[in-house]
């Protein structure tokens, strides 16, 4: 067993067969709206139906898939985690919409915090952009507690920025949401060639 920085631990790497099990996790929920559209839903609303779109996507595709929350309600950091700390053999994916106050910034991003989650997060952005016209915002390596508390691999993705009119329009189309999804679902089963 590898052991990371900050308390995070690693067993197995990315690989054929290392993992058979996705925790999907919508991000916000509840009282918590996260980032408010121009136009439209909200992100809590935008990151559950993504995230359900993803994990019937995997379900499909015969993975094993555990969904943080399935409706309109709060859980915790520390919650969130822990059911992904809890399982076995599995990889973290945490769904979020942007939002910042210059409505030009647009684009799509993904983060990971240990290095065994790079390649993901890599595969993951790769399919994103090639489906989604929007700008290549990269991959960053950030300590967000969902992905610095995580012993297993783990990413957040940021879908595009509801704060911008383009990426805003996407978010609230059923159709974008669901290339969003594919899009993810392929770079995921990517990172576990």
């Amino acid at each position: 067993m590898l052991f990371l920085s900050a308390g995070c631990e690693y067993s197995g790497s990315l690989g054929p067969g290392r993992f058979d099990t996705v925790i999907v996790d919508a991000g916000h929920g509840g009282h918590d709206s996260g980032a408010r559209s121009v136009r439209g839903s909200n992100e809590k609303a935008l990151a559950l139906d993504t995230a359900k779109r993803l994990a019937g996507i995997l379900r499909r595709r015969g993975f094993r898939v555990i969904e943080t929350r399935t409706s309109d309600y709060f859980v915790t950091l520390g919650r969130r985690v822990a059911i992904s700390n809890g399982t076995r053999n599995s990889v973290f994916v945490s769904v979020h919409y942007n939002w910042t106050e210059r409505s030009s910034a647009r684009g799509l991003e993904t983060y990971y915090y240990s290095p065994q989650s790079q390649i993901m997060a890599r595969k993951v952005q790769r399919e994103l952009i090639k489906s989604y016209s929007s700008a290549d915002r990269g991959v960053k390596r950030r300590g967000f507690y969902v992905l610095r508390k995580n012993r297993r691999p783990a990413i957040l993705v940021e879908c595009g920025f509801v704060s911008n009119p383009s990426d805003n329009a996407n978010a609230q189309s059923a159709s974008g949401r669901q290339r969003i999804a594919e899009a993810i679902a392929r770079g995921i089963i990517a990172a576990r060639q």
